[in-house]
């Protein structure tokens, strides 16, 4: 291994967007959010907040099914 070179972290990271193209905004390496809001509330007691992924519709048709078999406990916003 080559000598170290003495390197000392920023206290606060800040990413610095290179210029990558057309594409370069599609990978960055910050994960979680970005931001503090708050988020709306509706009539119903559950509030569903998810995304169009694969596991976001499973939640979705499974309040869908609950509500067709007569449970008013699932009635949601989304």
């Amino acid at each position: 291994m080559a000598d170290s070179i003495d390197y000392t972290p920023p206290e606060v990271w800040t990413w610095t967007r290179p210029n990558g193209g057309a594409f370069a905004s599609t990978n960055c390496p910050i994960a979680g959010p970005t931001h503090d809001k708050e988020l709306p509330v509706g009539r119903h007691p559950l509030q569903l907040y998810s995304l169009g992924t694969p596991n976001g519709v499973k939640v979705t048709i499974m309040l869908e099914e609950l509500l067709a078999l007569g449970h008013a406990g699932a009635e949601y916003d989304a």
